[in-house]
């Protein structure tokens, strides 16, 4: 008689008076839970300091996940936190199906707002996130789809090493950096501050899985929607004017190198979507020069230079150039009075 046992490695084992026949996508990693666990494997995608810049996910941020098993129309699980375990590898405590599967996933992660609403129908098809304020605690709001297969060759299952997870900026990232023109100029201003003005730092977002129920097969056949994820911000706060953080007044150099340096750590603001409207109105400097305070506002001449994009990065350099105060001197010539004196 043929008896089907459930094994704490997670593997199928089929037991029969002959022999055993174990089913595992590496016969000599059976007795290894991790093997069967779900990972994710995760990075940014692009524009730790209040953004997360380059790819290197945050070891320190947990992420919220959320998945969907496409070959049996079904949820997988609902909204679970993965936190890392080892090297760009984040768990949380699930583990794949023992048979064939395609599973959908979708994540946020860097979010500490009002509240966090999954997909209706399915929880793995969206999800939307309010944003009540951003500007004193800023937090770089990140989301990611991602797929991970569990496929039978024989009587074999083959589970996936990791799920790659490729995290979207949802906000726009403005910074800027000071250099003196020249040598001449260097040294001789004190930058004080820097406000940037009329942007908006809180808001809706809503993220769109648009392929959380696409089987792999469905997926192969359709590789413009593999992986599709889509994102917009809607219910914008109002326009506030915010110092930009972290920075200590400072004397400003000359970089031969033209980089200049940070000033602070930037600011994360939300678009509108609406390229006719401005996202911010202008950034004042505020700055001394012989011990005098002054201030200095640049508004971009346009209203599409006042526009910022989801997930990029605008950077303005300011550059302090001295025009010295020179005097040219001369001399009023002399008025002669010639009068004539008579002598008698």
């Amino acid at each position: 008689m043929k008896k089907l046992f459930f094994f704490a490695t997670a593997a199928l084992v089929l037991a029969s008076c002959n022999n055993d026949v174990t089913i595992s996508e590496n016969t000599a990693l059976v007795g290894s839970n991790a093997q069967h666990e779900i990972a994710l494997s995760s990075f940014a995608q692009r524009p730790k300091r209040a953004a997360v810049d380059g790819t290197t996910f945050p070891t320190g941020s947990a992420m919220q996940v959320t998945a969907f098993d496409a070959d049996s129309a079904r949820d997988f699980f609902d909204a679970t936190e993965f936190t890392h375990d080892a090297g760009t590898i984040w768990k949380g405590g699930k583990y794949w199906p023992l048979s064939p599967a395609t599973i959908n996933f979708l994540a946020y992660a860097n979010f500490e707002g009002t509240s966090a609403t999954w997909g209706t129908t399915h929880k793995a098809s969206g999800v939307t996130l309010v944003m009540t304020d951003n500007k004193s605690a800023q937090q770089d709001l990140l989301y990611a789809c991602g797929t991970g297969t569990v496929s039978q060759s024989s009587n074999t299952l083959s589970f996936p090493e990791n799920v790659p997870m490729k995290f979207i900026h949802a906000q726009a990232w403005i910074s800027f950096k000071a250099d003196a023109y020249d040598a001449t100029s260097g040294g001789k201003v004190t930058l004080d501050s820097i406000v940037l003005n009329g942007a908006k730092y809180s808001g809706t977002y809503t993220v769109t899985h648009n392929n959380y129920d696409k089987t792999k097969a469905q997926r192969d056949a359709d590789a413009t929607k593999n992986g599709s994820v889509d994102g917009l911000w809607s219910a914008w706060g109002g326009a506030q004017n915010v110092k930009v953080p972290n920075w200590t007044p400072a004397a400003i150099a000359y970089d031969a190198s033209g980089d200049g340096v940070d000033v602070g750590d930037g600011l994360l603001v939300v678009p509108d979507n609406d390229p006719a409207t401005a996202d911010f109105t202008s950034f004042t400097i505020a700055y001394k020069l012989d011990g005098k305070a002054y201030k200095f506002t640049y508004t971009p001449a346009t209203a599409a230079a006042q526009n910022v994009d989801q997930a990029k990065h605008y950077i303005y350099k300011i550059n302090f150039h001295l025009h010295e105060i020179l005097i040219s001197a001369s001399v009023d010539p002399w008025d002669e009075d010639e009068t004539a004196v008579p002598i008698y």
